[in-house]
């Protein structure tokens, strides 16, 4: 108690101290402090800052009798996500936005059961794997003054689509729905805006999407210099040889109108998306299999129904996940066989009610055969919106200060298969149940 008291007054000292003001003269400044920083200054006018911070915890229970038995009723976690943005507004027609990310568990004293994520670029951001920062976005936008066109080159904004932003009472954050794909990835993107061949309070956006996988042969002195092959066996390159850039395209259609008859806002998102032949290793030398996706998805989102709080969405994607070659004997993607298709889709339905700083919403995720979700950048640990069945989510949002968002929801995720994977897709009866408890703070 003495070292205690002892501290405060010490603080409350050095506090004193410091009102009284410096014990030193001040010095003039140099013409060339003065200079630099006064251009110090100019560039932060083009600068802003903005971030934030978000604390979950979560309760998970699993029951499963096939294909694993499985009954687990007490899982609890401790995470944190932050987020720091810096964008730059060199001029208006060049602009740059970036976002550094981690994500991990509360002082995570181990870990077992392998590695976190299977591609680190782009899953590594969201694996929750320590205290590592992960470059989530990077882009510049680039237009010509009064131009209808607009292109983005870098990490570009392919997560956080629509509806994420109804949990916690945000704008629109990403601008590709999250049903789409919810992955960090790099390309260019070229926009055409056709706004003013439409009456007031109508927008529509026509997007092309340019984002290519990079394969890379790291081998010493050769590194760059030679294309990959099908596999490894050990760290030799074993196999056919592949392509150093595996393309992947998409088109989208962005359409929204202030003020319909009935609402406050609607928007319309239509995208079709496809990838070319993305090789995956075995390590152990066995592998020549390539898995080709592509998908499309369509996206409704009503704000203000009857000039009420009231919102809701709509997404449905169709999707098919072509395996072509074998990861080992039995493994292809989805199948036993040397060829196979995998189709399937997935519906969701999100709603809301928003009064005052609450809101109140749920959701229904529907999906048939065997759905391929791209999902790198889930907000929950059990990858809710790529589950295989029938799930629901509930949840009630307060928003305090404006910038402080706590968020309480139950998630119940009932499979009917497991996700795709290597080997024939298998059915199943697991049940997972998520309790969770969120705080975000904005800033």
């Amino acid at each position: 108690m003495k070292s205690a008291v002892f501290g405060v007054l010490f603080f409350m000292g050095v506090l004193a101290q410091a009102e009284q003001g410096p014990a030193y003269v001040v010095t003039p400044k140099s013409v060339e402090e003065r200079l630099a920083e006064l251009e110090a200054n100019q560039h932060l006018r083009y600068l802003s800052f903005s971030g934030f911070l978000i604390n979950t915890y979560d309760h998970i229970s699993v029951s499963e009798s096939y294909p694993d038995s499985l009954d687990h009723s007490d899982l609890q976690y401790l995470r944190l996500r932050f987020s720091l943005n810096a964008d730059a507004e060199i001029s208006p027609q060049v602009r740059v936005y970036t976002r550094l990310t981690t994500t991990k568990f509360v002082n995570n004293w181990r870990t077992q059961g392998g590695s976190p994520s299977y591609i680190q670029d782009i899953e590594g951001i969201y694996s929750n794997s320590g205290s590592w920062i992960f470059l989530e976005k990077a882009y510049v936008d680039l237009s010509c003054p009064e131009s209808v066109w607009t292109l983005s080159v870098g990490r570009l904004p392919t997560v956080n689509g629509s509806p994420e932003h109804m949990w916690d009472l945000l704008p629109r954050q990403g601008t590709y729905p999250l049903l789409t794909f919810d992955a960090p990835l790099g390309g260019a993107a070229l926009t055409y805006r056709a706004d003013r061949l439409l009456p007031q309070d109508h927008e529509l956006a026509v997007r092309l999407l340019y984002t290519p996988f990079v394969d890379v042969f790291w081998g010493g002195n050769l590194k760059y210099l030679k294309p990959p092959q099908d596999d490894t066996n050990g760290s030799t390159p074993v196999g056919n040889e592949t392509d150093t850039l595996i393309n992947m395209g998409s088109v989208q259609l962005d359409y929204s109108i202030q003020n319909p008859q009935g609402a406050e806002q609607a928007g319309f998102i239509l995208q079709y998306y496809k990838s070319g032949r993305l090789p995956f290793s075995s390590g152990a030398g066995t592998s020549d299999l390539n898995v080709q996706v592509d998908g499309v998805t369509g996206l409704l989102d009503v704000i203000g129904i009857a000039q009420t709080g009231w919102d809701v969405s709509i997404s449905h994607s169709y999707t098919n996940a072509i395996s072509d070659g074998l990861l080992a004997p039995g493994l292809g993607f989805g199948t036993d066989q040397e060829h196979g298709s995998n189709y399937g889709s997935l519906t969701l339905l999100s709603t809301r009610y928003r009064w005052s700083s609450w809101a109140a919403g749920a959701e229904w995720l529907s999906s048939s055969d065997a759905p391929f979700y791209f999902s790198a950048a889930p907000e929950n640990l059990t990858r809710f919106y790529s589950t295989p069945g029938h799930s629901g989510h509930l949840y009630l949002t307060k928003k305090w200060l404006s910038l402080v968002t706590i968020r309480a929801g139950y998630r119940q995720q009932n499979y009917s298969s497991l996700p795709l994977g290597f080997g024939p897709v298998q059915s199943t009866d697991r049940i997972l149940k998520t309790y969770y408890l969120s705080l975000r703070t904005d800033f």
